[in-house]
């Protein structure tokens, strides 16, 4: 799967999907990063990606993108990086082809 992960998230966890056989990049990366949500979301369309962030009500409407929600207040401060991957691996494995639109991954604690 070809992941865009937004700047909430700690950088490491690009190295960890990578690991896991993803090709996954930051906002950083595509130079997106504090910038406004219009432009990340244009980032995702174009670089066929699916936005991995915690801004539900700022992604909600997109309708061209593949955004998955994830509220840090659900992972563990210590591993996040680590419970993240694994989460968003398994939704992967779960969703070889998602659809366009909010999906929320199960996170184990």
């Amino acid at each position: 799967m070809r992941f865009l992960i937004d700047e909430m998230f700690p950088p490491e966890i690009c190295p960890r999907l990578v690991e896991r056989g993803h090709d996954a990049v930051g906002v950083r990366d595509l130079g997106v990063n504090a910038r406004p949500d219009r432009e990340v979301a244009a980032a995702a369309a174009r670089e066929g990606r699916a936005l991995v962030t915690e801004n539900v009500k700022d992604f909600a409407a997109e309708h061209d993108i593949i955004v998955v929600c994830v509220l840090k207040s659900h992972l563990p401060q210590r591993g996040m990086d680590m419970h993240l991957a694994e989460a968003l691996d398994h939704w992967a494995a779960a969703n070889p082809e998602p659809y366009v639109g909010l999906h929320w991954p199960k996170i184990e604690r």
